[in-house]
């Protein structure tokens, strides 16, 4: 049977689609004459997938913007580590520019590099347990945990929540550093967020110190 044998069908016998409503799934008017047309039904269907595409187009231009205004952040960040060209100017930089960019007023940078005893004192740190920490993170970690040494970086008040822990590492791949960025918000960091622009962030400022410690 063709389709115009259907719609001949269909002309010839107005009440069919009525008496089989349920089965195709149409409603009855008030009158219970009147039932929605294959077409309309058709068309109401199109519309309803439009509508499901208008709202992934608009989902996936949010979370464009949202890129873009990270990759435009960090490339602000990128700049700021740039121009410091002293341990000084750096120690001073890196959370200067992670409050203004990202808005990350917690921050904690403790480095072990043979140069950074000297270098970078008020960051330097000879614990082994910092070093195993770091060694063992192969992406950034996102979470509400930090051990009791990570914590005591940080004042007493406000309570902190959630946390991102990320290793500094050289070019063969060694930690060298670790940096941890709190935040009193306990969804700022967790464990099902996406740690690509983080781990970025960390190649970042592992670049800009050893920039400075590698020619000492």
């Amino acid at each position: 049977m063709q389709s115009d044998d259907v719609l001949a069908f269909l002309e010839n016998h107005p009440d069919f689609l009525t008496h089989h409503a349920d089965r195709f799934g149409l409603k009855p008017g008030s009158h219970d004459r009147v039932v929605v047309s294959l077409v309309d039904r058709q068309l109401l269907e199109l519309k309803d997938k439009n509508r499901q595409q208008e709202a992934r187009l608009a989902q996936l231009l949010r979370h464009g913007e949202a890129n873009d205004l990270i990759q435009l952040r960090s490339h602000k960040l990128a700049l700021a580590l740039v121009r410091a060209s002293t341990p000084e100017a750096l120690l001073q930089v890196l959370p200067a520019a992670l409050s203004e960019q990202f808005g990350l007023d917690r921050s904690a940078l403790r480095l072990w590099h043979p140069a950074a005893e000297v270098l970078a004192a008020p960051a330097y740190t000879a614990r082994l347990d910092i070093r195993s920490l770091a060694r063992n993170l192969s992406a950034p970690y996102c979470g509400p945990y930090a051990n009791d040494e990570v914590l005591s970086w940080f004042p007493p008040m406000p309570v902190l929540q959630s946390f991102s822990q990320l290793a500094l590492r050289d070019d063969r791949g060694e930690a060298f550093g670790i940096l941890v960025l709190a935040s009193e918000d306990p969804e700022r960091f967790t464990f099902d967020m996406h740690t690509h622009y983080l781990a970025q962030i960390g190649d970042l400022i592992a670049a800009a110190w050893l920039r400075i410690l590698d020619r000492a």
